[in-house]
């Protein structure tokens, strides 16, 4: 298995940026590798997503379930497809300044050889989209809670 983490100070509440981060019409803003997110229904268990990402040139496609497991504090997708399987796993909690958003993924290491032989360079590339993700997502949140927040102070 192959894991990821991080996290990121976001300065609005807890319960904004975490409605924030679900919302699948959210997800490509902060995410520059997705390039579609369908959502096909809902499930006993989450919300089931169909997304395509641009990787190294590459195009995938998967689908995933999201999962609320607290609101407000921890949801996470679980993705099964034929190009990656795992687990996305997002916490939320309140900070003196507003929320604290950590990130942690975890896939299934390839099976085929080349696939094996790409795996540090396909790794480094999804650190720094994962890091870029949270960067982005604070940057929009923050933006745009501040432009609530001023219509609604007018």
């Amino acid at each position: 298995m192959t894991t990821f983490e991080h996290e990121v100070s976001i300065e609005t509440p807890v319960e904004y940026s975490f409605e924030w981060g679900l919302n699948p019409e959210n997800w490509q803003r902060s995410m520059p590798g997705m390039t579609d997110v369908e959502v096909l229904g809902e499930t006993d268990e989450g919300t089931r997503h169909r997304t395509t990402f641009k990787m190294l040139g590459q195009t995938s496609t998967d689908e995933s379930t999201f999962i609320v497991v607290e609101p407000n504090e921890h949801a996470y997708s679980r993705i099964e497809g034929p190009d990656m399987f795992g687990e996305m796993h997002y916490r939320f909690s309140e900070t003196p300044d507003g929320s604290l958003v950590r990130f942690e993924a975890e896939f299934e290491d390839p099976e085929s050889l080349v696939e094996r032989a790409l795996q540090p360079v396909f790794n480094r590339y999804l650190d720094r989209q994962f890091r870029n993700h949270l960067q982005t997502m604070k940057e929009l949140v923050e933006a745009e809670y501040a432009e609530t927040e001023a219509v609604m102070s007018s």
